[in-house]
């Protein structure tokens, strides 16, 4: 009980990894960098950039 209690808010507040034992889901496992902010709200806005474009145009080949 020593060893978790009061982990949590150390590793969560202060950020400190090595506080002791921790959990985080099976999506951990698929996290392969860890961009900056910016880098991550380009990503998401190409990726929705890129997917409208692709659907709009299939929506005018099809009229």
């Amino acid at each position: 009980m020593e060893e978790v209690v009061g982990v949590y808010p150390r590793i969560m507040r202060e950020g400190d990894m090595d506080a002791g034992a921790w959990s985080c889901g099976m999506v951990a496992g698929l996290i392969h960098d860890l961009p900056t902010c910016r880098v991550l709200i380009d990503r998401i806005m190409a990726e929705a950039e890129s997917l409208i474009a692709e659907r709009l145009a299939g929506i005018l080949r099809a009229t």
